[in-house]
């Protein structure tokens, strides 16, 4: 009977792991999209970014610096989990048009940028790319705004609370893992399956940067009431910008005077608190 029980026992266990694995495997499916094809800059787009190619130890990542103003501030923008650097030109016009410095990378897997796509690697590219601002461009950290776009605000997140910057900006971000499971899947206990690694709740609590949060009102990838919530939790200072009608990705195009002025009036109250 004892060997009968054990057996079962472990039976069980090697279910529960399967499913484990599993679950794993298909959540990283989910969430990273990691895309290639054509990753250039249209004629007549103006600044021309600069090429830029950073070792990170585990291959070499690409980005765009679009210089603007030596003396302005640096948005460091970390974009989310699907296509290219080339997708965000349209609302990098947007930071050109502020007077902002823009940096932006393709994390591994993604556009030019070597290596596979994975959960640590969407994470350190970030530290690796604020690494190469600050050491070999020689940025000063305080003039620069970490910008976390959907699944980007993960890294984003943990740039800020590790590392001296500016302001932070989470644009679409979820509250974690687990709770985007439960979203997704309401009627199955799956979410205790999830990850606990992706857990923004967690990180935005220990927050000492000034952060600014925007969302869609309309957004059906991130749910709104995710922003609500890391805003709620999040230590002062802090702002919160929701655009009526926008989706996910959308919220400089349905209200570009609420989105790019939103960011302006923030990244001026950071610099009016840096100068302190």
């Amino acid at each position: 009977m004892r060997i009968r029980v054990a057996t079962l026992g472990a039976g069980v266990m090697l279910v529960l792991a399967a499913l484990f694995a599993v679950g794993r495997c298909h959540e990283t499916f989910s969430m990273l999209h990691p895309a290639r094809g054509d990753v250039s800059v249209p004629a007549g787009y103006n600044p021309k970014p600069r090429d830029v190619f950073i070792d990170t130890g585990r291959g070499v990542i690409h980005g765009w610096f679009f210089a603007v103003d030596q003396n302005a501030p640096t948005l460091l923008y970390i974009h989310g989990n699907a296509d290219t650097i080339a997708k965000r030109l349209e609302v990098i016009k947007g930071y050109i048009g502020l007077g902002l410095n823009v940096f932006i990378y393709d994390p591994h897997g993604f556009g030019k940028s070597q290596g596979g796509s994975n959960r640590f690697n969407f994470v350190s590219d970030a530290f690796a790319a604020y690494r190469h601002l600050t050491e070999r461009m020689r940025i000063r950290p305080h003039s620069i705004i970490v910008l976390g776009q959907s699944l980007g605000g993960v890294p984003a997140l943990r740039l800020a609370n590790k590392e001296p910057v500016g302001g932070l900006i989470l644009e679409g971000t979820f509250i974690s893992i687990r709770q985007m499971a439960r979203d997704m899947y309401p009627a199955l206990p799956l979410w205790p399956l999830a990850s606990g690694d992706y857990d923004n709740e967690r990180e935005i609590r220990r927050l000492k940067t000034p952060l600014l949060i925007i969302n869609g009102s309309a957004d059906m990838v991130v749910a709104p009431y995710h922003s609500q919530r890391l805003f709620d939790i999040a230590p002062e200072p802090r702002e919160y910008i929701r655009v009526d009608g926008a989706g996910h990705t959308a919220m400089y195009e349905v209200s570009p005077e609420a989105y790019y002025g939103g960011i302006a009036r923030f990244i001026e109250r950071t610099a009016g608190q840096r100068s302190l």
